[in-house]
């Protein structure tokens, strides 16, 4: 659903047609993290991993029910997109990213639909990217 209040006479603004949900890292996440720094570097960096949790825009569904089972099937999307977060190469994800492993990594949680206040459209980048062999 996509609403629009006017602000001034300048712009207006949208209801984002996303929810917005977070993924908090618990301890298997944070211990899985911490492999990729050496002793005593990148403390701030695990500090803020869990600290701050990692924040998706997901479809805006109709019914918390749904949006539930849309999470249960995307989760190794949202999985793979915070291990890569850390670890950019895939060899070094643990194996099993089943949804019950999902569980036991991260708690999640939904914030709702985000109103965007921002005059210029809303895009999208994609993340950087470990060079290919191919390069």
């Amino acid at each position: 659903m996509i609403v629009s209040v006017p602000q001034d006479d300048q712009r207006e603004i949208w209801y984002a047609n996303r929810l917005l949900v977070l993924l908090h890292p618990k301890e298997p996440f944070q211990v899985w993290a911490q492999q990729f720094r050496e002793p005593g570097e990148g403390v701030e960096e695990l500090k803020a991993a869990v600290e701050n949790p990692l924040p998706f825009m997901v479809p805006l569904l109709d019914e918390p029910d749904t949006t539930w089972d849309w999470i249960k099937a995307n989760h190794t999307l949202l999985f793979d997109t915070a291990l890569w977060s850390w670890a950019p190469d895939a060899s070094r994800w643990p194996e099993d990213r089943s949804w019950e492993v999902f569980e036991e990594w991260f708690e999640v949680e939904f914030l709702g639909a985000p109103w965007d206040i921002v005059a210029e459209p809303l895009h999208s980048t994609p993340p950087p990217r470990e060079p290919q062999h191919w390069d």
